[in-house]
């Protein structure tokens, strides 16, 4: 904002009230001090911290502050003026739900983003206006991470499976020193049972 210029003259009153919206302030000069002649009052305002206008929130924070395109994260938003929230978009597009939770937070649950990389504002909006956009309710959206879907075999089905039936015909045959011994045993038990 441009210094505001006041002059005070001689004969005029040593007293000056500036009136910046709610604030009242009031200035005034030692009778010395108006005698001397003309006053300049260089006065400056700083729009650092802008007062809102009562009913407008304001959100301070975002977490978590990123994630998947497709959408669907939890995000827990708080700041200022929540409670008569009737609108939340990432962006252009509206949370799918809401709930508020008290006047300095409530969750969102994010839409599907435009494309992976994007960052959007997180926007609080009640009958009195949307809160302003700043830094801290900015949210990115990321990369979806591919899901991996295992389906359990119940024990029904399990109880179905067997393992396959070799038939006897397709068997190999006993290893020669399985028959080498079957041979010697037969011999073995020959001579016990021929001696007198």
């Amino acid at each position: 904002m441009d210094p505001m210029v006041m002059s005070h003259g001689p004969g005029s009153p040593a007293r000056w009230r500036i009136i910046f919206g709610a604030l009242i302030l009031v200035l005034a000069a030692s009778p010395s001090v108006a005698a001397a002649g003309q006053i300049d009052l260089h006065i400056t305002m700083a729009a650092r911290n802008p007062v809102l206008p009562a009913g407008i929130p304001v959100v301070t924070n975002i977490s978590p502050d990123s994630g998947p395109v497709t959408g669907g994260t939890t995000v827990t938003i708080t700041g200022t003026g929540l409670h008569g929230v009737t609108e939340v978009d990432f962006g252009p597009a509206p949370a799918t739900s809401f709930v508020i939770l008290n006047d300095f937070s409530l969750t969102a649950i994010a839409p599907a983003g435009i494309a992976a990389g994007s960052v959007v504002d997180v926007i609080a909006t009640t009958p009195d206006g949307s809160s302003p956009i700043s830094p801290a309710d900015e949210y990115t959206y990321t990369e979806s991470v591919p899901v991996t879907v295992v389906t359990p075999v119940s024990p029904a089905a399990a109880s179905t499976m067997s393992s396959p039936v070799i038939p006897m015909a397709t068997q190999a045959p006993l290893p020669a020193a399985v028959s080498i011994i079957a041979a010697i045993t037969a011999v073995i038990a020959t001579g016990f049972t021929g001696r007198k």
